[in-house]
């Protein structure tokens, strides 16, 4: 199969989408980043174009039997604030003409991205975020780690309320009062004294490899509806460290061994414990990273798209 994706942006969409790639290439097909010119979509020809309608690549009127699907955001029934799809996009999105949308939800979010198939006609496919099992994995025993809490993520005015109501409160709070000791790594507006800088992409994994917990934490609207929950739950387990959510009960759906927090002292707690509880923890990680590499790589989400777009056999070729 040859398979186009769109221009590599920056921040997590960039990240995911090399996500697609590795697992492509990993399962030899021929991938390709497209860089928006009608030559070089002619010269490939691919077979399936990965778009997204933020990172808006406007497709050749002439595409041939190429199969197109474009990420989205939720348009439905409920009024997400910030979140649902805008209107500029929709009309963009439409244009292109594609074969199906995806985007970063579960089946049992359908009901959020119905307005695609209810107003439009076009079929929505699950494609929640997931772990890149080519890149990230466990490479440093949990003797050799550093640290006993690591985070790896941007801070903004957004997400800062949850990462200040729960990141910066649990490790303001460990280190003080039990000597835990951690390691921020990330870009944005972080307080002083917290953040140590970005990690090259090169050694994103290495660093994820220093802790032997990390704390997940995810913006509001997944807190309140479950859907857009970021990787990182995924490739904590993917490189031994083991994960501890903030409030987001639907985790438990998709994964019933993750730990997620109830409250603000219930993640301050769960940090504390499994960072001081050595048995505990490599039993629980066990249990996730098992979860993980059963259904939630980036493997498994090509393996869906494949088959929602018709390619049955690549898809039975993906895990």
């Amino acid at each position: 199969m040859r398979v186009l994706l769109v221009n590599r942006p920056g921040g997590a969409f960039g990240y995911i989408t090399d996500g697609w790639l590795n697992a492509l290439r990993d399962r030899g097909h021929e991938v390709r980043r497209w860089d928006g010119l009608e030559n070089s979509w002619r010269e490939f020809s691919p077979d399936i174009y990965c778009g997204a309608s933020g990172h808006k690549q406007p497709i050749p009127p002439n595409r041939g039997d190429c199969k197109v699907a474009i990420h989205v955001n939720p348009l439905g029934p409920v009024d997400i604030d910030g979140i649902n799809e805008n209107e500029e996009n929709i009309r963009w999105t439409l244009n292109q003409k594609p074969d199906a949308v995806f985007g970063y939800g579960h089946e049992e979010d359908r009901l959020l991205w119905s307005g695609w198939a209810s107003q439009h006609g076009i079929p929505w496919v699950p494609m929640p975020c997931a772990g890149d099992r080519i890149i990230f994995r466990e490479v440093t025993p949990a003797a050799d780690r550093p640290f006993d809490m690591i985070y790896l993520g941007g801070r903004w005015k957004y997400k800062g309320q949850t990462i200040d109501a729960y990141l910066l409160t649990a490790l303001r709070n460990n280190a003080a009062e039990h000597n835990i000791t951690y390691s921020v790594r990330g870009w944005g507006e972080w307080p002083n004294g917290i953040c140590s800088g970005i990690v090259p992409e090169d050694e994103a994994n290495k660093f994820l490899n220093s802790g032997r917990v990390g704390p997940c934490i995810a913006e509001l609207h997944t807190h309140q509806y479950g859907i857009d929950v970021p990787e990182r739950v995924f490739k904590l387990a993917l490189c031994g460290t083991l994960a501890i959510h903030d409030p987001v009960p639907t985790i438990k759906r998709f994964m019933p061994s993750s730990i997620v927090a109830q409250n603000v002292p219930n993640f301050i707690d769960l940090c504390r414990h499994y960072s001081q509880n050595e048995e505990e923890r490599v039993e629980k990680l066990k249990q996730v990273r098992d979860e993980v590499l059963a259904a939630h790589t980036y493997h498994h989400r090509m393996q869906t798209l494949f088959a929602a777009l018709g390619f049955a056999e690549a898809a039975k070729g993906m895990v």
